[in-house]
């Protein structure tokens, strides 16, 4: 994949998959999405196969690219691997966080706060697309600070992945409710304070028992799906 053309449109649909504006199962049209961003069909075509081999998509004969589904098992495994490497991450954040770094958990967790408080006086108890969109921005930046904090380069290529494939399969199927987002405010919280007192130790459990979590109300969600539309097996 190398014309800028290739890249643009693997970046753009990479975010697209991150923002979960496309669901698990859902055709990707190679001639819309040129459209969107001004280029032709083969540089889409050309970053496609670039998220293929990556396990975003998938390449079905008399269809062609398809995103993903994921089985029960693999989603256990996926937040297996989150849980293992960024409560590592966490841990490091918590020696090496640059003051820059701490200013931004900071910001986040202000800025995530309004929207849990602007939710809250709003009545409802299911945040509406767009502040749903604003909360998932913020919690992908607060986890990826970290992540960058902890100084290791290859790890933000694979989690960053990992977030993008959690994010695809809840796609459509996660609402965030007022407790969804009080909870993972809580967390955060608890994750930054113990970052920004230097407790690697402390840092490393706050961030194994969040994502722990998430895996926890991940899987209560798709076994309540009527009919098993998350999950293929």
């Amino acid at each position: 994949m190398s014309s800028n053309h290739s890249q643009r449109a693997y970046r753009h649909i990479r975010k697209k998959l991150l923002e979960g504006s496309v669901a698990p199962g859902a055709r990707l049209s190679y001639g819309t999405i040129g459209k969107e961003i001004g280029v032709s069909a083969t540089p889409v075509r050309e970053a496609v196969g670039q998220l293929a081999s990556e396990g975003f998509v998938e390449l079905v004969p008399q269809l062609g690219a398809v995103v993903r589904e994921l089985t029960r098992d693999e989603a256990i495994e996926l937040y297996e691997l989150r849980e293992a490497l960024e409560s590592f991450a966490a841990a490091q954040a918590a020696e090496r966080i640059s003051a820059r770094q701490l200013s931004e958990l900071t910001e986040n967790l202000a800025a995530s706060a309004a929207l849990v408080k602007k939710v809250k006086q709003s009545g409802k108890e299911i945040a509406d697309k767009a502040t749903a969109k604003q909360f998932h921005a913020l919690d992908l930046s607060f986890h990826m600070t970290i992540i960058e904090a902890s100084r290791n380069r290859r790890m933000l290529k694979v989690v960053g992945d990992s977030h993008i494939l959690t994010r695809v399969f809840q796609a459509d199927r996660h609402e965030f409710t007022l407790a969804i987002l009080k909870a993972t405010q809580t967390e955060h919280a608890a994750i930054a304070k113990a970052i920004q007192a230097g407790d690697s130790a402390q840092s490393h459990e706050a961030m194994r028992q969040h994502i722990r979590n998430s895996l926890d109300l991940t899987l209560a969600e798709a076994d309540g799906d009527n009919g098993d539309r998350w999950w293929t097996e």
